[in-house]
């Protein structure tokens, strides 16, 4: 079987529910060659992954994905071969201590639309459930599950913590274009993520893909967990059309999203490792 990697990866330092850790030697164990860590807006769980990296010897990729907004609707991009150099980082860690701030506000306006709502759960509960991790949605539900007012993280997402729901709280979200530029300038290597699940037309991804090209996109994400086998195909040749780099992953969660696995997500994803020199031969030089 042909060598397989796994590029998009998220930890308990964002919404997952496996540590750093525990997702290396998971991916390790599954013989993969090499992985990244890219936890939603933030770099914290790059050094533990890292360091069991070396331990257990596979390629490690630092990374993170940026949440953005395009036409009222979420765009996610990648950053691949995050430099270990602050002052490569300056720029990206300043704004990340942005988006924590804002991510905090929004924990705490979700915790008062449940309490709104008659829905007992409150912000000290979910931090608990966190145990000192970054707070996310998918702690609010495991909270939900624990108190019997739902049976499953699906029941409350649909019920009360997704879009349109109750006690759905909107992130505050930079523009995919500042994204690019922030991952640019850090001499990192940006992707856009999953493009299958970016809502609108696709006349107006491509209207997307032509706008972050000059602001520094290097790579299209066209292997994922939610793109059939007619989209990974699609995304192939658009990486093609507009000479980006492929990248693929199976945007691993944990237990909110039990179906998705490391490398191989529901099942039939392959990301082969030949496409990862095409990312390292977009990375730019190093030197400030």
């Amino acid at each position: 079987m042909a060598d397989l990697i796994d590029l998009h990866i998220h930890s308990t330092a964002s919404d997952g529910s496996c540590s750093p850790s525990e997702l290396v030697r998971t991916a390790k164990k599954q013989g993969l060659k090499a992985l990244a860590l890219t936890d939603h807006d933030t770099l914290s769980g790059l050094e533990e992954a890292e360091e069991n990296a070396k331990e257990v010897q596979i390629e490690f990729i630092r990374g993170c994905e940026l949440s953005a907004k395009f036409l009222d609707t979420d765009v996610h991009i990648l950053g691949l071969y995050i430099p270990k150099d602050k002052g490569l980082i300056r720029e990206l860690s300043q704004e990340l201590d942005i988006f924590i701030e804002r991510r905090n506000a929004r924990n705490k306006k979700i915790a008062e639309k449940l309490q709104e709502h008659g829905i007992d759960v409150t912000l000290n509960e979910v931090e608990r459930e966190a145990g000192g991790n970054v707070i996310a949605r998918p702690h609010f539900a495991a909270v939900l599950m624990q108190k019997g007012i739902v049976s499953s993280a699906k029941e409350a997402f649909d019920k009360y913590l997704g879009k349109g729901c109750i006690a759905y709280q909107p992130r505050e979200s930079i523009t995919p274009l500042h994204a690019v530029e922030l991952l640019r300038n850090a001499k990192s290597v940006p992707v856009l993520a999953h493009p299958r699940l970016i809502k609108c037309s696709e006349a107006e991804c491509r209207e997307l893909i032509e706008e972050l090209i000059p602001a520094g996109l290097k790579g299209i994400e066209a292997y994922h967990s939610a793109h059939s086998f007619e989209d990974e195909h699609k995304y192939l040749q658009l990486a093609q059309t507009y000479s980006l780099c492929v990248s693929g992953g199976s945007d691993f969660h944990g237990k909110s999203k039990p179906d998705i696995k490391i490398g191989t997500g529901k099942g039939s994803l392959r990301v082969p490792a030949c496409i990862l020199q095409g990312i390292k031969n977009a990375r730019p030089p190093q030197d400030q």
